[in-house]
């Protein structure tokens, strides 16, 4: 099984146990297609995971993957038009979790998992973008609404970016920062309340 596939099955248990706060197993049908109807997050995940699929099947069949590639513009260019969310350059790991969708644009830049985030968040490089000078960020994320996070900068792991933050420099694990300029709040916050990482079925 592709990699890309296994992540897609567990975004969507995420967004069945952020709902519910129960496994997807002991869910009933009524309320999966609840979350699908109504949980525009889940939409936008379910396609950027789609999108990865797609480019691992195209590596290993060129005619079925151009097919998936394709459907995968047209869905995402829908993200883009309705929900005006652009996360397709990006790197995330398992546990994308998208609270309110709008006016989210995540450029080129590498995230890892259980990464958090609502509405008009914008995480960008400058004009001179490499692999080395973009924004590298931790596992167990979360960023608040109106937050933006530009240039190669490194954030640690189970840090907390409070609403509004315009934040430019690095930042050690498990801090609190917030702030225009951004600047470390608190050391050593617990953010777990706030990441929910998702049970195995």
């Amino acid at each position: 099984m592709y990699k890309s596939k296994i992540s897609l099955k567990t975004e969507i248990r995420n967004y069945y146990y952020r709902n519910y706060r129960k496994a997807s197993s002991s869910l009933s049908l009524a309320k999966k297609i609840h979350v699908w109807f109504y949980d525009f997050g889940l939409h936008c995940v379910f396609i950027y995971r789609f999108g990865q699929y797609a480019r691992d099947v195209y590596k290993n069949n060129k005619l079925l993957g151009l097919l998936y590639m394709v459907v995968h513009k047209l869905l995402n260019y829908i993200v883009k038009l309705f929900y005006h969310v652009d996360i397709d350059s990006a790197n995330i790991g398992l546990g994308l979790y998208i609270g309110h969708v709008g006016t989210i644009y995540i450029g080129h830049c590498n995230i890892g998992k259980n990464f958090c985030t609502t509405h008009n968040v914008t995480i960008g490089v400058g004009h001179a973008m490499t692999d080395e000078n973009i924004p590298q960020i931790g596992d167990n994320v979360w960023i608040g609404t109106g937050s933006v996070i530009t240039g190669a900068i490194k954030i640690g792991n189970r840090v907390t970016i409070s609403a509004g933050s315009i934040l430019s420099r690095d930042v050690p694990d498990g801090c609190l920062v917030g702030g225009n300029p951004a600047r470390i709040l608190l050391r050593e916050y617990d953010n777990s309340r706030l990441i929910i990482e998702t049970p195995n079925d």
